[in-house]
């Protein structure tokens, strides 16, 4: 098991209550960010995804300033480090019961090695197997990177390692993500992506891709997709913000191939 440098409330140490809500109920948020040659990449979009997350579950006081030193501190001693960042924030020590109460956040940043995956996963692509497991609808939890993973977990038991991911729908056989990735099909000559109102988490790669896209006049959609029609899908890639893009080489043993738009989005976001 990989053991992570790690920072509580601006204190070097993984020490933790027991009585923390994060722990308790899931009540709280988390973002998973890239670091290449030193630098946090795309902080300002995890940043807003975080406030955004904030605002939907009601918690108050997020010390931004604070929190960067905490990043910055475990990536500026070395210009050419490459490694992932983890931020955590709760709702805090509080006492027994589901009622939310004010107290300050707790703010835990983690730093973990860079995962090494094979280089076939960008060259050729990755296997992706359908997961039975369903997402639950909740839309004022869709998008947001909350810590109540079970279902991600669940989902992922699913298979062991004979493919990279698994893609998940919701309880109307609506395709909304990978268990870790967003997902993006080319379909009738466009890139299509889940539309994620309802659950799914709105990745920052997905939506670095998205406004790539639109700025470079590639046709994208965003709409609901039925786990039917990726029987006619001509492409598949993953994204997120650790693993850039992932072309798919197959999806449940049907052989994929890659097109000139996926290696563009590879060519751009994998460099």
């Amino acid at each position: 098991m990989q053991i992570p440098e790690v920072i509580v409330n601006g204190t070097q140490g993984d020490q933790l209550s027991s009585l923390d809500r994060g722990l308790l109920y899931g009540d709280g948020l988390f973002e998973t960010i890239a670091v290449k040659q030193g630098k946090l990449q795309h902080w300002e979009d995890h940043l807003e995804r975080l406030k955004q997350g904030c605002d939907a579950l009601g918690l108050q006081g997020l010390n931004v300033e604070s929190l960067e030193k905490d990043a910055h501190q475990l990536v500026s001693s070395d210009p050419n480090l490459k490694c992932v960042i983890k931020i955590i924030i709760t709702r805090g020590v509080g006492g027994r019961g589901y009622k939310p109460t004010t107290q300050a956040l707790t703010r835990i940043v983690q730093r973990f090695s860079w995962p090494e995956y094979p280089a076939s996963f960008i060259k050729t692509g990755v296997k992706v197997t359908h997961c039975k497991f369903r997402l639950s609808k909740q839309s004022r939890l869709a998008k947001i990177k909350h810590l109540n993973r079970l279902e991600q977990v669940l989902a992922r038991s699913e298979w062991d390692n004979e493919y990279q991911d698994g893609l998940v729908c919701d309880l109307d056989n609506n395709v909304i993500e990978a268990t870790s990735n967003n997902v993006f099909f080319h379909l009738d000559n466009t890139l299509v992506t889940p539309d994620l109102a309802q659950c799914g988490v709105a990745g920052v790669m997905r939506k670095k891709v998205i406004e790539y896209c639109h700025a470079n006049d590639i046709e994208l959609v965003i709409r609901d997709v039925k786990q039917s029609e990726i029987k006619q899908i001509q492409a598949m890639f993953l994204c997120n913000s650790i693993n850039g893009i992932w072309p798919v080489s197959s999806y449940c043993e049907r052989k994929l191939s890659k097109t000139a738009i996926i290696d563009q989005l590879v060519a751009e976001f994998n460099s």
